[in-house]
Protein backbone atom coordinates (compact mmCIF):
# COMPACT_ATOMS: atom_id res chain seq x y z
CA UNK A 1 0.00 0.00 0.00
CA UNK A 2 2.86 2.35 0.83
CA UNK A 3 4.32 1.81 -2.66
CA UNK A 4 0.93 2.54 -4.20
CA UNK A 5 0.61 5.80 -2.24
CA UNK A 6 4.11 6.85 -3.28
CA UNK A 7 3.25 6.09 -6.95
CA UNK A 8 0.05 8.11 -6.75
CA UNK A 9 1.90 11.00 -5.13
CA UNK A 10 4.57 10.98 -7.84
CA UNK A 11 1.88 10.80 -10.54
CA UNK A 12 0.08 13.76 -9.00
CA UNK A 13 3.22 15.89 -8.99
CA UNK A 14 3.94 14.88 -12.59
CA UNK A 15 0.44 15.85 -13.71
CA UNK A 16 0.73 19.12 -11.78
CA UNK A 17 3.95 19.84 -13.59
CA UNK A 18 2.36 19.17 -16.96
CA UNK A 19 -0.60 21.40 -16.05
CA UNK A 20 1.76 24.18 -14.98
CA UNK A 21 3.71 23.85 -18.21
CA UNK A 22 0.49 23.93 -20.26
CA UNK A 23 -0.64 27.01 -18.36
CA UNK A 24 2.65 28.75 -19.05
CA UNK A 25 2.39 27.91 -22.75
CA UNK A 26 -1.18 29.27 -22.85
CA UNK A 27 -0.09 32.52 -21.19
CA UNK A 28 2.81 32.89 -23.59
CA UNK A 29 0.50 32.21 -26.56
CA UNK A 30 -1.98 34.77 -25.24
CA UNK A 31 0.77 37.35 -24.93
CA UNK A 32 1.83 36.57 -28.50
CA UNK A 33 -1.69 37.31 -29.70
CA UNK A 34 -2.04 40.29 -27.38
CA UNK A 35 1.35 42.00 -27.26
CA UNK A 36 1.90 43.33 -23.78
CA UNK A 37 -1.32 41.61 -22.62
CA UNK A 38 -3.22 44.88 -23.17
CA UNK A 39 -6.38 43.62 -24.87
CA UNK A 40 -9.36 44.29 -22.64
CA UNK A 41 -13.03 43.51 -22.46
CA UNK A 42 -15.26 46.36 -21.32
CA UNK A 43 -18.76 45.73 -19.99
CA UNK A 44 -21.71 48.11 -20.06
CA UNK A 45 -24.86 47.71 -17.96
CA UNK A 46 -27.67 50.05 -16.83
CA UNK A 47 -26.73 49.06 -13.28
CA UNK A 48 -23.14 50.18 -13.83
CA UNK A 49 -21.30 53.42 -13.18
CA UNK A 50 -19.35 55.49 -15.67
CA UNK A 51 -16.69 56.08 -13.01
CA UNK A 52 -16.17 52.32 -12.69
CA UNK A 53 -13.34 50.45 -14.48
CA UNK A 54 -15.73 48.74 -16.93
CA UNK A 55 -15.18 45.20 -15.71
CA UNK A 56 -17.83 42.50 -15.48
CA UNK A 57 -18.32 43.19 -11.79
CA UNK A 58 -17.96 46.97 -12.13
CA UNK A 59 -19.35 47.83 -15.59
CA UNK A 60 -19.76 51.16 -17.31
CA UNK A 61 -23.27 52.54 -17.52
CA UNK A 62 -23.58 54.43 -20.82
CA UNK A 63 -22.68 54.65 -24.48
CA UNK A 64 -21.19 58.09 -23.76
CA UNK A 65 -18.56 56.49 -21.52
CA UNK A 66 -17.65 53.96 -24.20
CA UNK A 67 -17.19 56.80 -26.68
CA UNK A 68 -14.34 58.12 -24.52
CA UNK A 69 -12.32 54.94 -25.02
CA UNK A 70 -9.64 54.42 -27.65
CA UNK A 71 -10.10 50.74 -28.43
CA UNK A 72 -7.09 48.64 -29.36
CA UNK A 73 -6.63 45.35 -31.24
CA UNK A 74 -8.31 42.53 -29.35
CA UNK A 75 -10.51 44.85 -27.26
CA UNK A 76 -14.21 44.11 -26.90
CA UNK A 77 -17.16 46.16 -25.67
CA UNK A 78 -20.04 44.05 -24.35
CA UNK A 79 -23.48 45.50 -23.63
CA UNK A 80 -25.79 43.63 -21.27
CA UNK A 81 -28.30 41.54 -23.21
CA UNK A 82 -31.95 42.49 -22.94
CA UNK A 83 -31.14 46.02 -21.78
CA UNK A 84 -31.63 49.33 -23.59
CA UNK A 85 -28.83 51.83 -24.16
CA UNK A 86 -29.67 55.22 -25.65
CA UNK A 87 -27.34 57.31 -27.78
CA UNK A 88 -24.97 56.96 -30.70
CA UNK A 89 -21.94 54.74 -30.36
CA UNK A 90 -19.10 56.62 -32.08
CA UNK A 91 -15.96 54.85 -33.34
CA UNK A 92 -13.11 56.33 -35.37
CA UNK A 93 -9.64 55.51 -36.68
CA UNK A 94 -8.29 55.37 -33.10
CA UNK A 95 -10.65 52.44 -32.49
CA UNK A 96 -9.34 49.61 -34.64
CA UNK A 97 -8.41 45.97 -34.50
CA UNK A 98 -5.82 44.04 -36.44
CA UNK A 99 -5.69 40.98 -38.65
CA UNK A 100 -5.17 38.56 -35.75
CA UNK A 101 -7.05 40.62 -33.18
CA UNK A 102 -10.28 42.17 -34.42
CA UNK A 103 -12.07 44.68 -32.23
CA UNK A 104 -15.58 43.58 -31.25
CA UNK A 105 -18.82 45.28 -30.22
CA UNK A 106 -21.32 42.73 -28.92
CA UNK A 107 -23.71 41.63 -26.13
CA UNK A 108 -23.14 39.53 -23.04
CA UNK A 109 -25.72 37.33 -21.36
CA UNK A 110 -28.77 35.76 -22.99
CA UNK A 111 -30.08 37.50 -26.13
CA UNK A 112 -29.17 40.90 -27.53
CA UNK A 113 -28.61 44.32 -26.07
CA UNK A 114 -30.61 47.11 -27.71
CA UNK A 115 -28.89 50.32 -28.82
CA UNK A 116 -31.45 53.05 -29.46
CA UNK A 117 -30.35 55.85 -31.77
CA UNK A 118 -33.50 57.90 -31.26
CA UNK A 119 -33.65 60.53 -33.99
CA UNK A 120 -30.13 59.75 -35.25
CA UNK A 121 -27.86 56.79 -35.85
CA UNK A 122 -27.24 54.05 -33.31
CA UNK A 123 -23.66 53.26 -34.38
CA UNK A 124 -21.21 55.22 -36.52
CA UNK A 125 -17.79 53.81 -37.38
CA UNK A 126 -15.41 55.89 -39.49
CA UNK A 127 -12.13 54.39 -40.74
CA UNK A 128 -12.20 51.53 -38.23
CA UNK A 129 -10.26 48.50 -39.43
CA UNK A 130 -10.98 44.91 -38.40
CA UNK A 131 -14.21 45.78 -36.62
CA UNK A 132 -16.75 43.10 -35.68
CA UNK A 133 -20.29 44.07 -34.68
CA UNK A 134 -22.20 41.06 -33.49
CA UNK A 135 -25.34 39.99 -31.66
CA UNK A 136 -26.95 43.41 -31.15
CA UNK A 137 -30.23 45.18 -31.94
CA UNK A 138 -30.31 48.77 -33.23
CA UNK A 139 -33.49 50.83 -33.15
CA UNK A 140 -34.52 54.28 -34.29
CA UNK A 141 -37.61 56.36 -33.55
CA UNK A 142 -39.13 55.43 -36.92
CA UNK A 143 -38.61 56.39 -40.55
CA UNK A 144 -41.64 58.68 -40.46
CA UNK A 145 -41.57 59.56 -36.76
CA UNK A 146 -38.55 61.79 -36.40
CA UNK A 147 -35.50 59.67 -37.16
CA UNK A 148 -33.12 61.19 -39.72
CA UNK A 149 -30.18 58.77 -39.88
CA UNK A 150 -28.83 55.36 -40.78
CA UNK A 151 -28.99 52.70 -38.10
CA UNK A 152 -25.46 51.36 -38.43
CA UNK A 153 -23.19 53.54 -40.57
CA UNK A 154 -19.72 52.22 -41.44
CA UNK A 155 -17.34 54.16 -43.67
CA UNK A 156 -13.78 53.75 -44.86
CA UNK A 157 -12.71 50.59 -43.04
CA UNK A 158 -11.19 47.27 -44.03
CA UNK A 159 -12.29 43.79 -42.97
CA UNK A 160 -15.59 44.70 -41.36
CA UNK A 161 -17.73 41.91 -39.97
CA UNK A 162 -21.38 42.60 -39.11
CA UNK A 163 -23.17 39.48 -37.94
CA UNK A 164 -26.44 38.50 -36.27
CA UNK A 165 -27.89 41.97 -35.79
CA UNK A 166 -31.36 43.45 -36.11
CA UNK A 167 -31.81 47.02 -37.27
CA UNK A 168 -35.10 48.92 -37.63
CA UNK A 169 -36.78 52.30 -37.41
CA UNK A 170 -34.30 54.49 -39.32
CA UNK A 171 -35.28 56.97 -42.01
CA UNK A 172 -32.26 56.28 -44.18
CA UNK A 173 -30.80 52.76 -44.27
CA UNK A 174 -30.86 50.17 -41.56
CA UNK A 175 -27.26 49.28 -42.36
CA UNK A 176 -25.11 51.53 -44.57
CA UNK A 177 -21.56 50.82 -45.67
CA UNK A 178 -19.49 53.29 -47.66
CA UNK A 179 -16.03 52.88 -49.21
CA UNK A 180 -15.20 49.64 -47.42
CA UNK A 181 -12.70 46.90 -48.26
CA UNK A 182 -13.59 43.26 -47.52
CA UNK A 183 -16.82 43.95 -45.59
CA UNK A 184 -18.77 40.88 -44.51
CA UNK A 185 -22.48 41.16 -43.65
CA UNK A 186 -24.24 38.05 -42.37
CA UNK A 187 -27.49 37.21 -40.61
CA UNK A 188 -28.75 40.79 -40.59
CA UNK A 189 -32.49 41.36 -40.18
CA UNK A 190 -33.19 44.85 -41.55
CA UNK A 191 -36.81 45.93 -41.42
CA UNK A 192 -39.03 49.00 -41.20
CA UNK A 193 -36.38 51.42 -42.42
CA UNK A 194 -36.79 54.09 -45.09
CA UNK A 195 -34.24 54.24 -47.89
CA UNK A 196 -33.05 50.64 -47.66
CA UNK A 197 -32.67 47.69 -45.36
CA UNK A 198 -29.02 47.13 -46.33
CA UNK A 199 -27.21 49.74 -48.43
CA UNK A 200 -23.63 49.55 -49.70
CA UNK A 201 -22.87 52.98 -51.18
CA UNK A 202 -20.19 54.70 -53.21
CA UNK A 203 -19.46 57.87 -55.16
CA UNK A 204 -18.26 56.55 -58.52
CA UNK A 205 -21.35 56.91 -60.68
CA UNK A 206 -19.49 59.33 -62.99
CA UNK A 207 -16.14 57.55 -62.72
CA UNK A 208 -15.46 55.30 -65.75
CA UNK A 209 -12.84 53.16 -63.98
CA UNK A 210 -12.84 53.09 -60.18
CA UNK A 211 -15.01 51.55 -57.47
CA UNK A 212 -15.32 52.51 -53.80
CA UNK A 213 -16.04 49.11 -52.25
CA UNK A 214 -14.22 45.82 -52.77
CA UNK A 215 -14.74 42.16 -51.99
CA UNK A 216 -18.17 42.52 -50.42
CA UNK A 217 -20.04 39.56 -48.96
CA UNK A 218 -23.71 39.66 -47.94
CA UNK A 219 -25.21 36.36 -46.86
CA UNK A 220 -28.17 34.89 -44.98
CA UNK A 221 -29.86 38.28 -44.48
CA UNK A 222 -33.52 39.34 -44.52
CA UNK A 223 -34.67 42.77 -45.72
CA UNK A 224 -38.36 43.20 -44.97
CA UNK A 225 -40.79 46.11 -45.07
CA UNK A 226 -38.43 48.96 -45.84
CA UNK A 227 -41.11 51.14 -47.44
CA UNK A 228 -39.26 54.31 -48.47
CA UNK A 229 -37.74 57.53 -47.20
CA UNK A 230 -40.57 60.07 -46.81
CA UNK A 231 -38.14 62.94 -47.50
CA UNK A 232 -36.68 61.47 -50.72
CA UNK A 233 -38.84 63.54 -53.04
CA UNK A 234 -36.49 63.48 -56.05
CA UNK A 235 -34.91 60.03 -55.96
CA UNK A 236 -35.82 56.42 -55.43
CA UNK A 237 -36.00 54.70 -52.04
CA UNK A 238 -37.54 51.64 -50.48
CA UNK A 239 -34.88 49.07 -51.35
CA UNK A 240 -34.41 45.76 -49.63
CA UNK A 241 -30.71 45.22 -50.39
CA UNK A 242 -28.83 47.73 -52.55
CA UNK A 243 -25.16 47.68 -53.57
CA UNK A 244 -23.40 50.48 -55.48
CA UNK A 245 -19.80 50.88 -56.59
CA UNK A 246 -18.54 47.40 -55.73
CA UNK A 247 -15.64 45.58 -57.33
CA UNK A 248 -16.23 41.88 -56.64
CA UNK A 249 -19.26 41.14 -54.51
CA UNK A 250 -21.58 38.32 -53.46
CA UNK A 251 -25.18 38.35 -52.24
CA UNK A 252 -26.44 34.88 -51.40
CA UNK A 253 -29.09 33.07 -49.37
CA UNK A 254 -30.97 36.33 -48.71
CA UNK A 255 -34.67 37.19 -48.73
CA UNK A 256 -36.17 40.59 -49.61
CA UNK A 257 -39.89 41.25 -49.47
CA UNK A 258 -42.59 43.89 -49.01
CA UNK A 259 -40.23 46.79 -49.65
CA UNK A 260 -40.92 50.05 -51.49
CA UNK A 261 -44.64 50.56 -50.91
CA UNK A 262 -44.35 54.10 -49.48
CA UNK A 263 -41.66 55.84 -51.51
CA UNK A 264 -42.76 59.38 -52.46
CA UNK A 265 -40.76 59.42 -55.72
CA UNK A 266 -42.66 58.20 -58.78
CA UNK A 267 -39.75 58.40 -61.20
CA UNK A 268 -36.99 55.91 -61.84
CA UNK A 269 -35.06 54.28 -60.51
CA UNK A 270 -37.63 53.12 -58.05
CA UNK A 271 -37.66 50.55 -55.24
CA UNK A 272 -36.49 46.96 -55.72
CA UNK A 273 -35.95 43.87 -53.61
CA UNK A 274 -32.27 43.16 -54.40
CA UNK A 275 -30.42 45.54 -56.72
CA UNK A 276 -26.84 46.38 -57.72
CA UNK A 277 -25.49 49.15 -59.92
CA UNK A 278 -22.10 50.54 -60.94
CA UNK A 279 -20.64 47.16 -59.93
CA UNK A 280 -18.41 44.57 -61.56
CA UNK A 281 -17.84 40.85 -60.94
CA UNK A 282 -20.91 40.62 -58.74
CA UNK A 283 -22.67 37.33 -57.98
CA UNK A 284 -26.26 37.08 -56.73
CA UNK A 285 -27.35 33.51 -56.02
CA UNK A 286 -29.73 31.36 -53.96
CA UNK A 287 -31.85 34.41 -53.05
CA UNK A 288 -35.61 34.98 -52.94
CA UNK A 289 -37.21 38.35 -53.70
CA UNK A 290 -40.99 38.52 -53.51
CA UNK A 291 -43.96 40.81 -52.96
CA UNK A 292 -41.94 44.00 -53.40
CA UNK A 293 -43.98 47.05 -54.33
CA UNK A 294 -44.05 50.64 -55.44
CA UNK A 295 -46.57 53.45 -55.00
CA UNK A 296 -49.47 53.91 -57.42
CA UNK A 297 -48.05 55.38 -60.62
CA UNK A 298 -44.49 54.77 -59.45
CA UNK A 299 -41.70 52.96 -61.27
CA UNK A 300 -40.08 49.60 -60.59
CA UNK A 301 -41.06 47.57 -57.52
CA UNK A 302 -39.26 44.54 -58.96
CA UNK A 303 -37.42 41.54 -57.60
CA UNK A 304 -33.79 41.55 -58.82
CA UNK A 305 -32.00 44.26 -60.81
CA UNK A 306 -28.63 44.63 -62.52
CA UNK A 307 -28.73 48.39 -63.00
CA UNK A 308 -26.59 51.05 -64.68
CA UNK A 309 -22.90 50.33 -65.16
CA UNK A 310 -23.02 46.71 -64.00
CA UNK A 311 -20.62 44.38 -65.79
CA UNK A 312 -19.37 40.78 -65.66
CA UNK A 313 -22.02 39.88 -63.11
CA UNK A 314 -24.34 36.91 -62.61
CA UNK A 315 -27.78 36.24 -61.16
CA UNK A 316 -28.28 32.50 -60.73
CA UNK A 317 -30.40 30.03 -58.73
CA UNK A 318 -32.74 32.81 -57.57
CA UNK A 319 -36.52 32.98 -57.22
CA UNK A 320 -38.69 36.03 -57.82
CA UNK A 321 -42.44 36.15 -57.43
CA UNK A 322 -45.42 38.47 -56.93
CA UNK A 323 -43.39 41.65 -57.40
CA UNK A 324 -45.11 44.73 -58.82
CA UNK A 325 -42.17 45.37 -61.15
CA UNK A 326 -40.23 42.99 -63.35
CA UNK A 327 -38.90 39.87 -61.67
CA UNK A 328 -35.48 40.40 -63.24
CA UNK A 329 -34.63 43.93 -64.37
CA UNK A 330 -31.67 44.64 -66.67
CA UNK A 331 -31.45 48.42 -66.83
CA UNK A 332 -28.98 51.08 -67.94
CA UNK A 333 -29.71 54.64 -66.82
CA UNK A 334 -26.67 56.26 -68.40
CA UNK A 335 -23.84 55.95 -65.89
CA UNK A 336 -20.16 56.37 -66.73
CA UNK A 337 -19.37 52.66 -66.95
CA UNK A 338 -20.84 50.47 -69.68
CA UNK A 339 -23.40 47.81 -68.82
CA UNK A 340 -22.41 44.45 -70.25
CA UNK A 341 -21.16 40.87 -70.19
CA UNK A 342 -23.72 39.77 -67.61
CA UNK A 343 -25.48 36.41 -67.13
CA UNK A 344 -28.99 35.47 -65.96
CA UNK A 345 -29.35 31.70 -65.55
CA UNK A 346 -31.28 28.96 -63.73
CA UNK A 347 -33.79 31.32 -62.11
CA UNK A 348 -37.57 31.22 -61.69
CA UNK A 349 -39.98 34.14 -62.00
CA UNK A 350 -43.60 33.65 -61.04
CA UNK A 351 -46.31 36.24 -61.63
CA UNK A 352 -44.03 39.27 -61.52
CA UNK A 353 -44.73 42.59 -63.22
CA UNK A 354 -48.10 42.98 -61.54
CA UNK A 355 -48.07 46.77 -62.07
CA UNK A 356 -45.02 47.84 -64.06
CA UNK A 357 -44.16 46.44 -67.49
CA UNK A 358 -46.25 43.32 -66.93
CA UNK A 359 -43.25 41.06 -67.42
CA UNK A 360 -41.00 38.49 -65.82
CA UNK A 361 -37.95 40.18 -67.36
CA UNK A 362 -37.48 43.86 -68.17
CA UNK A 363 -34.68 45.11 -70.44
CA UNK A 364 -34.29 48.88 -70.84
CA UNK A 365 -31.74 51.60 -71.52
CA UNK A 366 -32.28 55.33 -71.26
CA UNK A 367 -32.36 57.09 -74.62
CA UNK A 368 -29.01 58.30 -76.01
CA UNK A 369 -27.04 57.72 -72.79
CA UNK A 370 -24.81 54.92 -71.60
CA UNK A 371 -23.85 51.65 -73.22
CA UNK A 372 -25.69 48.34 -72.93
CA UNK A 373 -24.63 45.09 -74.56
CA UNK A 374 -23.82 41.40 -74.15
CA UNK A 375 -26.01 39.41 -71.81
CA UNK A 376 -26.55 35.66 -71.78
CA UNK A 377 -30.01 34.69 -70.50
CA UNK A 378 -30.43 30.93 -70.42
CA UNK A 379 -32.15 28.06 -68.65
CA UNK A 380 -34.65 30.17 -66.77
CA UNK A 381 -38.35 29.51 -66.20
CA UNK A 382 -40.44 32.66 -66.59
CA UNK A 383 -44.11 32.14 -65.67
CA UNK A 384 -46.66 34.97 -65.72
CA UNK A 385 -50.36 34.28 -65.24
CA UNK A 386 -51.24 37.90 -64.43
CA UNK A 387 -53.98 39.28 -66.69
CA UNK A 388 -52.17 40.54 -69.79
CA UNK A 389 -48.88 39.47 -68.20
CA UNK A 390 -45.89 39.07 -70.51
CA UNK A 391 -42.70 37.06 -70.41
CA UNK A 392 -40.51 39.94 -71.59
CA UNK A 393 -40.50 43.71 -71.72
CA UNK A 394 -37.72 44.86 -74.05
CA UNK A 395 -37.60 48.57 -74.77
CA UNK A 396 -35.47 48.31 -77.89
CA UNK A 397 -32.72 46.32 -79.58
CA UNK A 398 -29.47 45.77 -77.67
CA UNK A 399 -26.45 44.03 -79.20
CA UNK A 400 -25.15 40.78 -77.81
CA UNK A 401 -28.28 39.74 -75.90
CA UNK A 402 -28.94 36.01 -76.30
CA UNK A 403 -31.91 34.16 -74.81
CA UNK A 404 -31.60 30.37 -74.99
CA UNK A 405 -33.12 27.29 -73.33
CA UNK A 406 -35.66 29.39 -71.43
CA UNK A 407 -39.28 28.47 -70.75
CA UNK A 408 -41.53 31.48 -71.50
CA UNK A 409 -45.07 30.95 -70.18
CA UNK A 410 -47.46 33.88 -70.07
CA UNK A 411 -51.08 34.92 -70.17
CA UNK A 412 -50.62 37.97 -72.39
CA UNK A 413 -48.27 38.85 -75.24
CA UNK A 414 -44.89 37.15 -75.29
CA UNK A 415 -43.11 40.54 -75.52
CA UNK A 416 -44.89 43.60 -74.15
CA UNK A 417 -44.65 46.92 -76.01
CA UNK A 418 -41.31 46.20 -77.62
CA UNK A 419 -39.78 47.99 -80.54
CA UNK A 420 -38.55 45.97 -83.51
CA UNK A 421 -35.86 43.51 -82.45
CA UNK A 422 -33.17 42.69 -84.99
CA UNK A 423 -30.01 41.80 -83.04
CA UNK A 424 -31.31 40.10 -79.89
CA UNK A 425 -31.20 36.34 -80.48
CA UNK A 426 -33.73 33.75 -79.33
CA UNK A 427 -32.69 30.11 -79.73
CA UNK A 428 -33.85 26.85 -78.23
CA UNK A 429 -36.62 28.33 -76.06
CA UNK A 430 -40.06 26.97 -75.26
CA UNK A 431 -43.01 29.36 -75.66
CA UNK A 432 -46.48 28.83 -74.30
CA UNK A 433 -49.49 31.11 -73.96
CA UNK A 434 -51.85 30.11 -71.16
CA UNK A 435 -54.79 30.96 -73.45
CA UNK A 436 -53.32 28.86 -76.26
CA UNK A 437 -52.73 31.91 -78.49
CA UNK A 438 -49.73 31.15 -80.76
CA UNK A 439 -49.17 34.76 -81.87
CA UNK A 440 -45.72 36.25 -81.29
CA UNK A 441 -45.05 39.93 -81.98
CA UNK A 442 -47.86 40.15 -84.50
CA UNK A 443 -46.93 36.95 -86.32
CA UNK A 444 -49.52 34.16 -86.31
CA UNK A 445 -47.15 31.45 -85.11
CA UNK A 446 -43.68 30.74 -83.77
CA UNK A 447 -42.58 29.46 -87.16
CA UNK A 448 -43.86 32.56 -88.98
CA UNK A 449 -42.06 34.80 -86.45
CA UNK A 450 -38.91 32.76 -86.81
CA UNK A 451 -38.86 32.85 -90.62
CA UNK A 452 -39.53 36.59 -90.66
CA UNK A 453 -37.02 37.62 -87.99
CA UNK A 454 -34.36 34.92 -87.98
CA UNK A 455 -35.06 34.11 -84.35
CA UNK A 456 -35.28 30.47 -83.27
CA UNK A 457 -33.41 29.43 -86.40
CA UNK A 458 -30.25 27.38 -86.02
CA UNK A 459 -28.54 25.86 -89.08
CA UNK A 460 -31.67 26.69 -91.12
CA UNK A 461 -33.77 24.62 -88.72
CA UNK A 462 -36.46 25.76 -86.28
CA UNK A 463 -34.82 25.57 -82.86
CA UNK A 464 -37.64 26.75 -80.60
CA UNK A 465 -40.93 25.12 -79.72
CA UNK A 466 -44.43 26.38 -79.04
CA UNK A 467 -45.85 23.79 -76.66
CA UNK A 468 -47.39 23.32 -73.27
CA UNK A 469 -44.37 22.78 -70.99
CA UNK A 470 -46.35 20.40 -68.75
CA UNK A 471 -45.06 21.64 -65.43
CA UNK A 472 -46.30 19.85 -62.33
CA UNK A 473 -48.03 22.90 -60.81
CA UNK A 474 -46.70 26.25 -62.01
CA UNK A 475 -48.03 29.26 -60.13
CA UNK A 476 -48.08 27.59 -56.72
CA UNK A 477 -44.68 28.80 -55.52
CA UNK A 478 -44.65 30.18 -51.94
CA UNK A 479 -41.11 29.44 -50.72
CA UNK A 480 -39.59 32.22 -48.58
CA UNK A 481 -36.56 30.83 -46.81
CA UNK A 482 -33.63 30.30 -49.24
CA UNK A 483 -32.48 27.34 -47.16
CA UNK A 484 -35.71 25.54 -48.10
CA UNK A 485 -35.19 25.71 -51.86
CA UNK A 486 -35.50 21.99 -52.56
CA UNK A 487 -37.43 19.55 -54.77
CA UNK A 488 -40.46 19.72 -52.49
CA UNK A 489 -40.75 23.53 -52.35
CA UNK A 490 -40.19 23.85 -56.12
CA UNK A 491 -42.17 20.79 -57.19
CA UNK A 492 -44.63 22.94 -59.17
CA UNK A 493 -41.89 23.78 -61.68
CA UNK A 494 -40.60 20.25 -62.20
CA UNK A 495 -41.36 19.06 -65.75
CA UNK A 496 -43.73 16.11 -65.93
CA UNK A 497 -42.63 12.90 -67.61
CA UNK A 498 -44.07 13.88 -71.02
CA UNK A 499 -42.88 17.50 -70.94
CA UNK A 500 -41.31 18.85 -74.15
CA UNK A 501 -38.74 20.63 -71.95
CA UNK A 502 -37.00 17.32 -71.28
CA UNK A 503 -34.01 16.90 -73.62
CA UNK A 504 -35.46 19.75 -75.69
CA UNK A 505 -32.68 22.30 -75.14
CA UNK A 506 -29.45 23.17 -76.90
CA UNK A 507 -25.95 22.18 -75.83
CA UNK A 508 -24.83 25.72 -75.05
CA UNK A 509 -21.26 24.68 -74.26
CA UNK A 510 -20.67 22.95 -77.57
CA UNK A 511 -22.66 25.28 -79.81
CA UNK A 512 -21.75 28.66 -78.33
CA UNK A 513 -18.80 28.05 -76.02
CA UNK A 514 -20.68 29.14 -72.89
CA UNK A 515 -19.42 28.16 -69.47
CA UNK A 516 -22.81 27.15 -68.10
CA UNK A 517 -21.64 25.34 -65.01
CA UNK A 518 -23.07 21.88 -64.47
CA UNK A 519 -25.95 22.31 -61.97
CA UNK A 520 -29.52 23.59 -62.11
CA UNK A 521 -31.42 25.58 -59.47
CA UNK A 522 -31.74 22.47 -57.27
CA UNK A 523 -28.12 21.45 -57.63
CA UNK A 524 -28.94 18.65 -60.04
CA UNK A 525 -26.02 17.87 -62.31
CA UNK A 526 -26.94 18.22 -65.99
CA UNK A 527 -27.46 16.81 -68.47
CA UNK A 528 -29.32 14.29 -66.35
CA UNK A 529 -30.56 12.40 -69.39
CA UNK A 530 -29.43 12.03 -72.99
CA UNK A 531 -29.94 15.72 -73.76
CA UNK A 532 -30.12 19.19 -72.23
CA UNK A 533 -33.41 20.39 -70.76
CA UNK A 534 -35.17 23.74 -71.18
CA UNK A 535 -35.88 25.83 -68.09
CA UNK A 536 -34.44 26.21 -64.61
CA UNK A 537 -34.99 22.63 -63.45
CA UNK A 538 -33.51 19.48 -64.90
CA UNK A 539 -36.00 16.62 -65.04
CA UNK A 540 -35.30 14.02 -62.35
CA UNK A 541 -36.89 10.60 -62.22
CA UNK A 542 -36.07 9.90 -58.57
Amino acid sequence: MRRVKIFVLLLFHAMSGLLLAATCIAVLWSCTLNPGGKARTYYVSPSGNDDAPGTLRQPFRSIERVNLLDLSPGDAVCFEAGQIFTGTLELDSLDSGSDLQPMEITSYGQGRAILVGGTGSALRADACDHLTVRNLSFRGDGRADGNTGDGVSVSGGIFMNIDNVEVSGFRKSGLRLHACDHPRITRVYAHDNGFAGINVAGDTEKDPVNYDNRDLYIGYCVAENNPGDPTALNSGSGYGILAHSVERGVIEFCEAFNNGWDTPWKGGPGPRGISVWDCTEFLIQHCISHDNRTIPGGHDGGGFVLDGGTSRSIIQYCISYHNEGAGFGLFEHGGAKPWGNNIIRFNISQDDGIVNHYAAVGIWKIENLGEMSNCEIYNNTFYNSNPGGSALWIWEDYPGFNLRNNAFICEGPFIWESRKLTTIKFQGNCYWNLNGDPEIQGYPSLEAWARATGNEILNDTLAGIFANPLLAGAGTLTVKDPSTINPESLRGYMPERESPLIDGGLDLRRLFGLNTGDKDILGTVFPHGPGFDIGAMEYRTE
